[in-house]
């Protein structure tokens, strides 16, 4: 304290703007470091949101192309139960059975992919929260497909095999089953056998026609509102699948 009284006030005010200059170097300092930091970490959470999205958008095309998987495998087996309708035409049998006309039911395509969750969550908070649902549900009805095609196919095939025993034989214009081998129950049970294959048959075929169209409107509702989503992140695919009545 004396050294302080023994200084002009010329002398106190130059020690003040020293300390003062000090001090506001000092605090500049701290905030062109602070402001640095900040905008490092603000690059930084923009670099991992963008990747994210990127991210997000990249499997949203994964999950598109597991319905264009799933709307395939429809119309192509719509399309081998349609061949053994026109070939039966095309050979003057038009006037047979439909189970007489289409036998083993088997289209090649690739293995069909489940939906994974991570592929169509950021459906949850689009315009179109209801496609998340309707792909699940979707997905459940073209594998349930599937498995009712087997079904034919095996009832069909037992069919096949009593053919060739000479034991059976369908009516071309009825849905009864004429045998001069079997009588009273087992003709009745054989009756029975065809009608269901009959039905059986019919339910496919409104099935894959329904599934198809279905499977065509999916497609153009998942486009849409993964390009809404993602904008640019997102390409307008291309998907060629033919509507069942087409």
């Amino acid at each position: 304290m004396e050294v302080w009284s023994a200084l002009t006030v010329d002398q106190r005010l130059t020690v003040w703007i020293a300390v003062g200059s000090a001090l506001l170097g000092g605090s500049v300092s701290l905030l062109t470091s602070w402001v640095m930091s900040r905008q490092a970490n603000v690059h930084s959470e923009k670099m991992r949101n963008a990747e994210v999205r990127e991210g997000a958008a990249s499997r949203a095309q994964e999950a598109f192309v597991n319905l264009l998987q799933l709307t395939n495998a429809a119309y192509s087996l719509k399309e081998v139960i349609d061949g053994q309708f026109s070939a039966a035409d095309e050979e003057g049998l038009a006037h047979l059975l439909p189970v007489q006309k289409v036998q083993e039911i088997i289209a090649v395509g690739a293995d069909l992919e489940p939906f994974l969750s991570r592929d169509i969550t950021f459906l949850l908070h689009s315009d179109d929260a209801e496609l998340l649902g309707d792909l699940l549900v979707y997905e459940k009805r073209v594998h349930s497909l599937q498995h009712a095609i087997g079904t034919y196919n095996e009832k069909r095939a037992d069919l096949t095999a009593r053919f060739e025993q000479g034991a059976l034989k369908i009516g071309s214009e009825s849905d009864t089953l004429l045998s001069s081998e079997l009588e009273g129950k087992d003709a009745l049970l054989a009756d029975v056998r065809v009608s269901v294959l009959q039905g059986l048959l019919g339910q496919i075929m409104e099935r894959l026609e329904r599934e198809v169209n279905e499977g065509h409107r999916l497609l153009g509702r998942f486009q849409n509102t993964a390009r809404n989503e993602f904008k640019e992140l997102y390409p307008n695919l291309k998907f060629e699948v033919p509507n069942a009545t087409s």
